[in-house]
């Protein structure tokens, strides 16, 4: 049997949410902001929402690549089975205490069994 690591990922994955590793999360996949110019409001759409587990962990200076980092920038992680669209900059993820990360940067996964995002919460 050959080796899969998005498989291997998946097969792994529930050990994870088992012992509490994971957050039940909305990943929210957002449309291009609009401006409107009469009341000066930006706009973000939300194309879609999927309740996925995620576990965050601290950036690494490895995932940086050049961009402006900050202390409270976490990075998301979870299989890329778990979620049926390509996560990009700007999409948000809503935690379960309401919390929302703004994704600020898409690590590349060589195997696709996985996707990294640098996320930073939005403050109020």
């Amino acid at each position: 049997m050959a080796f899969s690591a998005p498989r291997t990922l998946q097969d792994k994955w529930p050990l994870f949410v088992k012992y509490g590793a994971t957050k039940t999360c909305v990943y929210q996949s957002m449309f291009d902001t609009a401006y409107t110019p009469v009341d000066g409001n930006v706009l973000k759409p939300v194309d879609s929402s999927h309740t996925i587990e995620i576990v965050f962990d601290k950036v690494k200076a490895a995932l940086v690549d050049g961009s402006t980092i900050k202390i409270i920038d976490r990075v998301a992680i979870f299989p890329a089975l778990e979620l049926p669209v390509v996560p990009k900059v700007n999409d948000l993820i809503v935690d379960p205490s309401l919390r929302e990360w703004e994704v600020k940067d898409v690590v590349e996964d060589p195997v696709d069994a996985h996707f990294e995002l640098r996320v930073r919460p939005i403050t109020a």
